[in-house]
């Protein structure tokens, strides 16, 4: 039976969870940091909604560990501002509207079985302040 456990316990999959709330109009990052030191550079990928057992539903980007794949970007308000060569992978999302609050999952692929570090990012969105504009004395 400790075997089983330890077993359990060796093939967990890393995962954590997070909140970020901004303004609609502003960039907003979405944080997803791994350790490149001890991982290197590798795959990883940003989806909408829970990250399934492989892979990112409804795909943001992608990278092959160095860049991003720009076939994999949805759309160009999707940016990796980030030092990759860092582990910094975190999501960019510039000019956010309310469309854009709920969950995200970002997926890092780890060498081996059942190594991959999954973040869910809870993003909710306030509308931003109107802009008044003033009209001139006269």
């Amino acid at each position: 039976m400790k075997i089983l456990v330890l077993l359990l316990a060796l093939l967990t999959v890393s995962e954590c969870e997070k909140n970020v709330t901004g303004r609609t109009g502003q960039s907003i990052t979405l944080p997803c940091i791994y350790d490149i030191k001890i991982n290197g550079p590798t795959e990883m990928c940003w989806g909408r909604g829970p990250l399934p057992s492989s892979g990112c539903s409804n795909q943001l980007l992608a990278t092959d560990g160095h860049k991003v794949m720009e076939e994999s970007r949805a759309s160009s308000r999707y940016q990796l501002e980030g030092r990759l060569d860092e582990g910094d992978v975190s999501l960019t999302i510039m000019n956010v509207t309310e469309e854009d609050a709920g969950l995200y999952g970002c997926r890092v692929e780890i060498f081996g079985w059942f190594n991959e570090e999954k973040h869910h990012v809870h993003l909710t969105v306030n509308r931003g302040e109107k802009m008044i504009k003033e009209s001139p004395a006269g």
